[in-house]
């Protein structure tokens, strides 16, 4: 079995150093999708998102609180305008995400001691950055009015009525705390580009044998031992060479870009292995009940490609559908993604991102259980052959 799973092994690195699109499906074509992530999402945090004050009441306090939006490093005053008119105009051209209206009589009810209020206006057609933007208002207003409170009850009640409240709210942040989208999301969507591209090789590989009318001298007189040994040498080179891409990915995002793996990175390595294999099981299973090449890639396109946006680590998948909830359980990269989360930032217990190693690894036993079969008899059946 050793020397037939070498010799697939050969024969496919043959195929790949002859077959110019085939090499670009594992090489610079992945890099670049890479290299392209990487360049968007460089900056790592959101900074200097533009917005709009309109200041009715133009005042001292009004100009200092202003003053102090246009200072914060998150946010950038772009303009002033007179009228909430303008300002409006100014978001919907996508000029500024968000609007703060500070209404007539605001000092005043500042120095009477009661409480002003600021209005954020703010798009949410651009959740993230809209949303960046808002909190980080909140955060200049409620600075600014903790640095008012103390001044404004000295001068309105005198200073003896001055104290400390009797409660103050603290929030810490657990992991993350540089609120990085770089190392959120490139540390994500790496392995969601690569599994994908992946599969689609992986189902390519086998596919190509079918509508070729290969697969019948390749292993139609081997017995089923060998034959599956020459099946897993024709994909081993696959899982060796994007585990490689794991491997820069991991090296890019921790040693290059400096966010280090909190946890344990053999444990990130092994789980770049298990997803791989676990879409080795689910590709073995397309092709096998498929016997198409066409089929399995659109098969494979559809179920990996929809893996980024159901696996729970960018939209909660706890308030979805049932269905979402059902599909989000059935893609191995749903598991992937708690172990990075797990292992690179939040520095889990290795005997706790064991368990999305084995449900990955069920994936592999499963499909390949099931269509391994099916694609090894296909071998001695050339009425299976030939379709595209």
């Amino acid at each position: 079995m050793a020397s037939a799973f070498a010799s697939a092994l050969r024969r496919e690195a043959r195929f790949l150093a002859t077959h110019f699109w085939d090499l670009a499906l594992v090489t610079w074509v992945p890099l670049a999708l890479m290299a392209l992530v990487a360049v968007q999402l460089s900056a790592g945090v959101m900074r200097e998102l533009p917005i709009v004050v309109v200041d009715h009441d133009g005042t001292a306090i009004s100009r200092e609180l202003t003053r102090r939006l246009d200072a914060a490093p998150g946010v950038s005053v772009v303009a002033r305008p007179g009228e909430m008119g303008a300002a409006e105009r100014l978001v919907r051209s996508g000029k500024a995400y968000a609007v703060v209206l500070i209404p007539v009589d605001t000092e005043r009810a500042v120095l009477r001691g009661t409480t002003a209020s600021i209005t954020t206006f703010y798009n949410a057609s651009y959740s993230t950055p809209a949303g960046a933007a808002l909190r980080e208002v909140g955060n200049v207003v409620q600075g600014y009015a903790a640095a008012l409170a103390p001044t404004q009850t000295a001068a309105v009640a005198g200073p003896g009525k001055v104290r400390r409240p009797p409660i103050a709210a603290q929030s810490a942040v657990l992991f993350n705390p540089q609120g990085s989208y770089e190392l959120q999301l490139v540390a994500l969507i790496h392995p969601a580009l690569l599994h994908l591209i992946f599969m689609v090789a992986a189902a390519s590989a086998l596919g190509r044998e079918l509508r070729d009318g290969t697969i019948g001298a390749w292993i139609g007189d081997e017995p089923p031992a060998r034959a599956a040994a020459a099946v897993a040498g024709k994909l081993a080179l696959y899982l060796a060479i994007f585990t490689g891409w794991g491997l820069l990915a991991i090296g890019y995002v921790a040693g290059l870009r400096g966010w280090p793996v909190a946890g344990s990175v053999a444990m990130l390595i092994a789980g770049y292995a298990a997803m791989y294999l676990a879409y080795i099981g689910v590709t073995l299973l397309v092709v096998g009940l498929t016997l198409t090449m066409g089929k399995a890639l659109s098969v494979a396109g559809l179920y990996a490609g929809a893996s980024f946006a159901f696996a729970g680590a960018i939209f909660p998948i706890e308030s979805a559908s049932a269905f979402a909830r059902l599909w989000s359980a059935l893609l191995p990269y749903s598991a992937f993604a708690k172990l990075l989360a797990e292992q690179w930032i939040m520095a889990a217990p290795v005997t706790q991102s064991a368990r999305q190693l084995l449900a990955m690894l069920a994936f592999l036993l499963v499909g390949g259980a099931i269509g391994l079969p099916r694609y090894l008899s296909a071998a001695q059946r050339p009425e299976t052959w030939g379709r595209r």
